[in-house]
C-alpha cells in the first residue's frame, strides 16, 4: 500500500520505495485523489480508504500516536522515517538512509582546502542530515527546509558577497 501510495510521488524517498517494492515484486494498486503535502508529505486514496505517507511532523498535525523517541534514535544514526497512515493510527514505517558515496568525504576536504564552506540544504530531518554532514564533514546543516527556505539561505549567501555553486 505504501509504495501504492508513493508511485505518485516525485520525491527520492518514494523512488527508494518504489524500488524495494519491484525487487520485492509486490502488485501495486490504483491511487486516487493523490495530493503532495508541501514539506511533510503525501496523500491518496486507495480502494476507497484515504491514506498518508510522510514525516513526523504530518503525523503529529494529523494527531497520529507513534514513538517518537525510537524514531528520533534512527534519525541519529542518518535514516530518515517515512511514516505510513491512515486517518485513525500509524500502520508502520520505513526508515531510509542514502549511501554516502564513498569519495564525499574526500570531496569535501579537497573543497575545504580550496577555502569553500559547505552548506547541506535539505528537507530531510534535521538529525538525519546532522548525521551524515558530522559524517562527511560539512559545516553547516539547514535541514527540514522547504524549497524556498533553500532559496532563502542561497539568497542571503549571495547577498553577503559569497559566490555560490549549488549541486542537488
Amino acid at each position: 500500500l505504501l509504495a501504492s501510495l508513493e508511485q505518485k510521488s516525485e520525491h527520492p524517498l518514494a523512488s527508494a520505495i518504489i524500488a524495494h517494492a519491484e525487487t520485492q515484486k509486490l502488485s501495486l494498486h490504483s491511487v486516487t485523489k493523490f495530493q503532495s503535502i508541501k514539506g511533510k508529505g503525501v496523500e491518496g486514496y486507495i480502494n476507497g480508504t484515504r491514506y498518508l505517507a510522510g514525516n513526523m511532523q504530518l503525523a503529529r498535525d494529523l494527531h497520529i500516536s507513534f514513538d517518537a523517541q525510537q524514531f528520533e534514535q534512527e534519525t541519529q544514526l542518518g535514516r530518515t522515517p517515512v511514516l505510513f497512515m491512515n486517518e485513525q493510527q500509524l500502520l508502520g514505517a520505513v526508515f531510509i538512509a542514502d549511501a554516502i558515496k564513498p569519495n564525499a568525504k574526500e570531496a569535501i576536504a579537497k573543497l575545504h582546502k580550496l577555502g569553500v564552506k559547505v552548506v547541506m540544504l535539505t528537507g530531510d530531518d534535521r538529525r538525519t542530515a546532522n548525521a551524515i554532514a558530522k559524517e562527511v564533514g560539512i559545516d553547516e546543516v539547514v535541514a527540514e527546509a522547504l524549497t524556498e527556505d533553500k532559496l532563502k539561505k542561497i539568497r542571503a549567501l549571495q547577498e553577503t558577497g559569497i559566490h555560490v555553486a549549488m549541486a542537488g
